[in-house]
């Protein structure tokens, strides 16, 4: 099977390559400058350059592909969300997720399946209730971009192309969101952000991978899909159990004053979350590896 990955430079991109090559994919990945990130990628990848502007029959050899997977889009987690940073992260996310539909609606591309990233984001603040991918969108900014994002993909109108939005929590790997979250631990001075009662759903890197070639192999999964573990956890017990796996105390929480004095609107992201359930995936037969936290992050912090 042939997959074409937009994105495919990052942290889950490189990962995901990994995985379908290991399985006997063919796998393309699309990238603005082909020469700069072919040390980086595996010899087996066809790189395939694109401006991200010009439509994408401008690319040659784009008619065998089978599956498109597009985690392209501006970082969340790097800067403030300023005024001028809210369109850069929407609008880099709507750009590429259009180009990709107009290619399958006027056949360019003729893919079986378009898996497009999303966030559990998509669900806004919630409190204790268990969420499933059946709950309504939130009204804050990461929300309205997921909604927005997610519109976008369900554009495709080929009936010979299923459409799969996959609402990824926090990935727990050797990179990423956890390897920020351990820093302060190694300097004893680990806790809990904010209050600590907000959910985090999270989910191990090998189960986001298994789950991502599990929609691209079985037919009857569509629509959006939880990329969650199946327990989620508080703030506080995740912050816990972590300085357990670390052998390091938990004991200095980050006050909320200070994260929205220093991460302005974006502290949102930490400061509210979601007990997402991965109903859909589960009931489609998707067995977790790592479905509890400890375990998960044994094994992740395992590469530190």
């Amino acid at each position: 099977m042939n997959v074409l990955i937009f994105g495919g430079t990052g942290f889950l991109g490189r990962h995901l390559t990994e995985e379908l090559l290991s399985c006997g994919y063919q796998v393309s990945v699309i990238t603005r400058n082909r020469q700069m990130i072919a040390n980086k990628i595996e010899s087996d990848v066809e790189l395939l350059e694109w401006d991200n502007t010009t439509p994408l029959s401008s690319i040659r050899n784009l008619g065998a592909i089978d599956g498109v997977i597009n985690f392209a889009g501006e970082s969340i987690g790097n800067r403030r969300w300023t005024d001028s940073v809210k369109p850069e992260i929407l609008n880099s996310r709507i750009n590429s997720t259009r180009a990709i539909v107009n290619a399958i609606n006027d056949g360019t591309i003729k893919p079986k399946v378009l898996i497009n990233a999303s966030a559990v984001g998509y669900y806004g603040s919630h409190q204790n209730e268990k969420i499933t991918e059946s709950e309504a969108p939130g009204q804050d900014f990461l929300a309205e971009v997921c909604r927005k994002w997610e519109a976008e993909a369900y554009k495709v109108h080929k009936q010979s192309t299923r459409v799969v939005t996959i609402r990824i929590g926090i990935v727990l790997g050797s990179q990423g969101a956890l390897a920020r979250m351990v820093t302060p631990y190694k300097f004893y001075v680990g806790g809990p952000l904010g209050k600590g009662d907000q959910w985090l759903s999270w989910i191990h890197i090998q189960d986001l991978l298994r789950m991502l070639r599990f929609i691209i192999e079985q037919d009857q999964v569509t629509g959006p899909v939880n990329g969650t573990a199946p327990n989620p956890v508080t703030m506080k017990d995740f912050s816990k159990t972590l300085g357990e796996v670390l052998g390091r105390p938990s004991w200095l929480p980050a006050p909320e004053f200070l994260l929205r004095m220093a991460l302005g609107q974006m502290s949102e992201m930490l400061l509210h979350g979601q007990r997402a359930i991965p109903k859909k995936i589960v009931e489609a037969g998707f067995e977790f590896r790592f479905p509890d936290l400890k375990s998960a992050l044994e094994d992740a912090l395992g590469t530190f």
